[in-house]
């Protein structure tokens, strides 16, 4: 091998090293802000979960404030990269990419606990000092969220799939705190539901909706019924 192709895997082998190492740390402070909160966690006990001294996890993260906004950005990078695929994958009809929105919408609550319970904390707790640094990924990764999600549902209007007379915006923004409002209830409200059965419940609201001369109470979704 020659000396140019040693110093390149070299190079290759050092960052995935040091990539693996960052989203180790990562996930550690991500489990101790879900357990102990932003406030109550300190850069220290990051590092030791980490298995770093103090001094090399600065190496890393300038502070626990950077900390938890990379947390925060790839995050909602994650979510905004995989609605933008459902939206433009030419294979599915534009119902088809309501219902793929919905399910990884859901699906993503249920996998990454760890970070709602953060999300939810920080607009509630965390000091504004930080709120200034995470809000900035916040606000604008949600307006990027939002404007797919309704081009999601200005297609499906387009198609004749939803009624033409609703206001696409407003759609995506019901859709959003439908999930995060059913999904945080089953997690938080300590029920063991699995993914499926939250899939179906949401997938039957939001295309039939509840009122009886519209659809059939299915027992199958509300188990719980006498009927």
């Amino acid at each position: 091998m020659s000396a140019t192709k040693r110093g390149v895997s070299m190079v290759s082998r050092r960052e995935r090293e040091k990539e693996e190492r960052r989203n180790y740390i990562l996930d550690k402070a991500q489990t101790l802000f879900a357990q102990k909160g932003y406030l109550g966690t300190s850069m220290a006990e990051i590092a030791e979960a980490s298995e770093f001294a103090v001094g090399s996890l600065y190496s890393f993260f300038k502070s626990k404030e950077t900390i938890l906004a990379t947390i925060f950005e790839e995050h909602i990078e994650r979510v905004i990269a995989e609605v933008t695929q459902a939206y433009e994958d030419t294979k599915l009809n534009s119902r088809e990419k309501i219902e793929a929105c919905l399910e990884l919408l859901v699906r993503i609550y249920v996998e990454n606990q760890d970070f709602f319970r953060i999300y939810i904390a920080e607009a509630r707790d965390v000091e504004w000092s930080v709120r200034t640094e995470v809000g900035e990924y916040i606000y604008e990764g949600n307006q990027r969220y939002q404007k797919i999600l309704a081009d999601v549902f200005r297609e499906a209007m387009n198609d004749g799939v939803v009624d033409p007379g609703l206001d696409p915006e407003f759609l995506a923004l019901l859709l959003r705190s439908f999930v995060h409002t059913t999904v945080s209830h089953f997690l938080y409200g300590n029920r063991d539901v699995e993914l499926d059965e939250l899939l179906r419940v949401t997938r039957h609201m939001l295309f039939h909706g509840i009122h009886p001369s519209e659809v059939t109470k299915d027992a199958s979704l509300f188990p719980d019924s006498d009927t």
